[in-house]
């Protein structure tokens, strides 16, 4: 029987362990011109060598045209040596590391935000050219695989929901073919991949668990090599869960899709302890279990979870202080005064 500390091998990856630190964009640490900012590159290498098995990276614009202000990019071999970096760091201390790759300025809730339907069919295969430089760059760079970002409302989440995708030409319609820009960003990626960069999706969930699973058979279908199951459109939705269900309706979703597909499905959304993230491995409800919070808390997470199953840095505030100001977390304040 597998557990959270078991190895696993994706493709031609081998993995420490199933812990994942989820991608979380850390605001207050600004970037110029995509390049990621020294900061912000301090805080991923320090977190290299802390027994994590993969590092997904905060999500990356793969265009500049979309960017947001002070956010590191993957769209220009500037990026690169940065990213090397901390793919180095990993490496070194037996940690894979993706780049979550993505289309800023598409947000379906955001009445600022531009709108799918609105592309031309130019500048749709612009964009999905974009993700394919980007994850040419990744590649360069030395990273371990990407995860294209098709969650929280962002761009591609947006072309494959019904709610948000009406286009008339090929980038729409049926499911098919509103994931037909993902397959062929994806084709085109596998080409140069090789045996040894994963091409991993996080997929937004649907209004229907039923339409999830359909979906990530097609993702599966289209060649994905893992996938990583979070919120999507509509943001919330009324999941009626088993009773006694210990976990929350993203990571139901995420169980109940690792029953119909056969590549490696990652679980997310508040699990809060290794002892929880351990026992859905046990029971094979996921093959890995990814962390945001813990990991801001104390980046040694994995490290005092090893003597204490149980550990659970983050004080769940109502709202979390790290988001604005990483010095004002409850967590962080604390660990400065105990090293005082």
């Amino acid at each position: 029987m597998s557990d959270i500390f078991s190895p696993i091998q994706v493709k031609g990856v081998n993995f420490a362990n199933r812990i994942v630190m989820a991608p979380m964009v850390r605001f207050g640490f600004p970037s110029e011109n995509g390049v990621m900012g020294n900061k912000l590159l301090q805080d991923y290498l320090g977190r290299a060598d802390k027994g994590i098995g993969l590092i997904i990276s905060q999500a990356l614009p793969v265009s500049k045209e979309y960017e947001i202000p002070g956010w590191a990019g993957a769209y220009s071999d500037q990026h690169i040596n940065n990213l090397n970096k901390i793919a180095e760091a990993c490496h070194k201390n037996g940690t894979k590391f993706f780049a979550q790759l993505a289309l800023a300025g598409f947000s379906f809730y955001d009445k600022d935000s531009k709108d799918v339907n609105n592309l031309s069919k130019e500048e749709s295969a612009k964009i999905r050219d974009a993700f394919i430089r980007g994850a040419g760059i990744c590649k360069k760079a030395g990273l371990d695989g990407i995860e294209l970002h098709g969650a929280h409302t962002f761009f591609l989440n947006m072309m494959a929901s019904p709610y948000s995708n009406k286009r008339q030409d090929e980038y729409g319609g049926d499911l098919v073919k509103r994931l037909t820009l993902v397959k062929e960003i994806v084709e085109a990626v596998k080409s140069f991949a090789g045996a040894h960069f994963i091409v991993s999706y996080r997929m937004g969930w649907s209004d229907n668990l039923d339409v999830d699973i359909q979906t990530a058979q097609a993702l599966e279908k289209i060649g994905f090599d893992m996938l990583h199951v979070s919120t999507g459109i509509p943001q919330d939705r009324n999941l009626q869960l088993p009773t006694g269900y210990e976990y929350n309706d993203v990571v139901y979703t995420g169980c109940q899709v690792k029953k119909h597909v056969n590549i490696p499905v990652i679980a997310v959304n508040s699990i809060k302890t290794l002892e929880r993230g351990n026992a859905l491995i046990e029971k094979n409800c996921c093959d890995f279990v990814a962390y945001g919070k813990p990991f801001l808390a104390d980046s040694g997470f994995v490290k005092y979870s090893k003597e204490n199953y149980g550990y659970k840095p983050c004080f769940e505030c109502p709202e979390c202080k790290w988001y604005t100001d990483s010095k004002k977390c409850p967590a962080q304040i604390i660990a400065r005064s105990d090293s005082l």
